[in-house]
């Protein structure tokens, strides 16, 4: 990364943790991009040339875990480890993610969900919602297969169906404990989730 880029992503990242605050303090509909720039120290314009409305900065929050997740499961799928702790190490390690901040995370992800029902552009966000979920289906999957060819992983079932099985557990946790008011460990709870489903599916 060049210098000009290091500097155009920690001006990003400026932006993007000073809106979080302020999202945090007043909520998404009661903080304007002028308070934002105000606390961030920078130009009106300058906010605009990152993001072009305050709703772009939910597309981006999307975006930075999107590439996290994506780039946990490869990290896993290259280790020469178990596939077992390849998955659990993924949903783990996603889970703990979210952990760090419950609160923003529930925040932003409700407020795009809100802007989504009442905007026009829910069809291309359902495009691009199945389009990652298939990838994330699909990478699953690749573990299952593996862990089939290792005998690790029972070869009489299909891999589609564990990893969809997978990806369902791990949506409704996580939607669980977002809407959940209890303080209870998103990354214990899916933990013990998978040491059910492989006791189904492990040999």
């Amino acid at each position: 990364m060049s210098l000009r880029e290091q500097k155009k992503k920690e001006t990003r990242d400026r932006i993007f943790e000073t809106s979080s605050r302020l999202f945090k303090e007043k909520g998404f509909e009661g903080t304007t991009v002028d308070e934002i720039t105000k606390e961030a120290g920078i130009a009106k314009g300058t906010f605009f040339n990152y993001f072009p409305t305050k709703e772009s900065l939910l597309s981006y929050f999307r975006e930075q875990r999107e590439e996290f997740i994506i780039n946990i499961m490869q990290d896993q799928m290259a280790r020469e480890i178990p596939v077992r702790e390849k998955i659990e190490n993924f949903l783990i390690h996603v889970a703990e993610y979210y952990e760090k901040d419950r609160e923003l995370l529930r925040l932003l992800f409700f407020e795009q969900r809100r802007l989504l029902m009442s905007s026009g552009h829910s069809l291309s966000h359902g495009d691009h919602r199945k389009k990652k979920q298939e990838l994330f289906i699909g990478m699953l999957a690749d573990l299952t297969i593996e862990g089939m060819q290792k005998g690790e992983i029972k070869s009489d079932i299909d891999p589609k169906l564990v990893a969809q099985t997978l990806h369902a557990v791990y949506f409704h946790s996580l939607m669980t404990w977002l809407h959940s008011e209890d303080d209870y460990s998103f990354s214990k709870d899916m933990s013990a989730k998978i040491d059910i489903i492989f006791e189904g599916i492990g040999v």
